[in-house]
């Protein structure tokens, strides 16, 4: 699995969320780019606001559930940009956009997804251990207590992240772009991440966002 990520803090002129998208999209399209993906299915996750301290308070949700790097970065320009007696985070002239390669297991509710399975894949297999001795369960009635309490925990619930989630179905990188490049308004703070992959994986990032 592939990412790539572009935010309004990294053009080199303030442009609106559409005029990113294309940005994004002529990215896509690069194929001399390193690092790039085989196949070209996507899932693209967006937020924008009309300023920064709303762009901040969207991005806090997705940043505390499944940080990503390029959303936290974001953020810390957003706060800058809205704290006039701060001093702002310099931004980069054009800044280069580059694919990234990625893994489920780098988000953090998959993660926790799989954790917890394997936390409870563990628990019935425990419990298929258990005897029934009567003296045996009397001795670790107190173990076994605390075990359940510790397995009881490891349960994960899916939650919302607030940020748009559109999953693209495509067979080239063009295709892809042309999708990409239709996305967003007006605002004038956003963020895009876009995950590229086999559906299967990116059903998994949907489905936890």
């Amino acid at each position: 699995m592939h990412n790539v990520a572009f935010c309004y803090h990294q053009t080199a002129a303030p442009c609106s969320m559409q005029v990113g998208a294309q940005l994004l999209a002529i990215t896509i399209k690069d194929v001399s780019r390193t690092d790039k993906p085989a196949s070209y299915s996507g899932l693209l996750l967006s937020v924008s606001a009309i300023d920064p301290a709303a762009l901040v308070s969207k991005l806090e949700s997705i940043n505390v559930y499944c940080p990503i790097p390029e959303f936290i970065a974001c953020a810390q320009y957003a706060k800058s940009d809205s704290t006039l007696e701060q001093s702002k985070l310099v931004t980069y002239d054009g800044q280069s956009i580059e694919w990234q390669i990625n893994t489920l297991q780098n988000l953090l509710p998959l993660r926790e997804q799989l954790i917890a399975e394997e936390l409870a894949t563990l628990n019935n297999s425990g419990k298929q251990l258990i005897t029934t001795i009567d003296d045996a369960l009397t001795q670790t009635a107190e173990l076994k207590t605390s075990r359940d309490e510790r397995l009881n925990q490891a349960q994960f619930t899916a939650k919302s992240s607030g940020v748009d989630v559109q999953l693209i179905t495509a067979g080239t990188a063009k295709q892809l772009a042309d999708s990409v490049a239709s996305k967003g308004g007006d605002d004038r703070y956003w963020a895009l991440c876009l995950f590229v992959g086999e559906l299967a994986e990116l059903n998994q990032i949907k489905e936890v966002l």
